[in-house]
């Protein structure tokens, strides 16, 4: 999710706001991208067992389903996995903590985590957890968002607020380093675009290639171990 939403209100619509914010335009758009670099680095895989560590209300669950892994969902907050469930985004939910996996060692063929480190006390111990339930071979792949980049540097001002208040944005450096010890690591970044310019959605796929190419700094960064 590479924009602010409203965190408000009880339980049940603080997940109906999370998802009403991917029917935006811009989050139609944003998650289009940034959805695609999921699925690319994740890779197809029919049977696949793919673990989505803080799932949320399912976005990225559904990405792997619609690979055709079967996922299971784990994330702190109950009211996320019941929408996920609802909407039958993963085949379990599990809850619980991403510093505590409660899976045994190399469980699942692929984890992803999808703007979770920036709101963990330990990013390093989640990634090594992902990297242990993880087969070897087998893939994790984790996205963040870039502040140093046209979408960070047009929201700034909102990036001081909540929900970002304490969150914390990792470098790709820092993330590499990180990531390193469990295996081979590749970067990518996608969402060029600092917000929903005048038509966007006819010109940005363009401009988004060639940014990638020119290896422009994205506002949403992938970094994906390969085990």
């Amino acid at each position: 999710m590479a924009v602010t939403w409203d965190p408000g209100g009880d339980e049940a619509s603080k997940a109906e706001r999370y998802d009403a914010w991917f029917d935006t335009p811009w989050g139609r758009y944003a998650w289009a991208l940034e959805s695609d670099l999921v699925g690319e680095r994740l890779g197809p895989g029919a049977d696949r067992l793919v673990l989505d560590v803080g799932c949320g209300t399912g976005q990225s669950a559904a990405v792997a389903r619609a690979l055709g892994a079967r996922v299971v969902g784990l994330d702190p907050d109950p009211s996320m996995l019941a929408a996920a469930r609802r909407h039958r985004r993963v085949d379990a939910p599990v809850l619980a903590v991403g510093e505590r996996l409660p899976f045994r060692d190399r469980a699942v063929d692929a984890t992803i985590a999808v703007t979770v480190l920036e709101f963990v006390d330990d990013p390093a111990a989640v990634i090594a957890e992902m990297a242990r339930v993880t087969r070897s071979p087998g893939t994790v792949v984790v996205g963040v968002l870039n502040p140093r980049s046209a979408w960070g540097l047009w929201h700034r001002r909102e990036l001081r607020g909540p929900p970002w208040t304490d969150a914390r944005f990792l470098t790709g450096a820092a993330l590499t380093r990180l990531a390193a010890p469990h295996g081979t690591v590749t970067v990518d970044e996608t969402l060029h675009a600092p917000g929903m310019l005048p038509g966007l959605a006819r010109w940005g796929p363009g401009a988004e290639r060639m940014a990638r190419r020119a290896r422009v700094p994205g506002a949403f960064r992938v970094v994906t171990i390969e085990r």
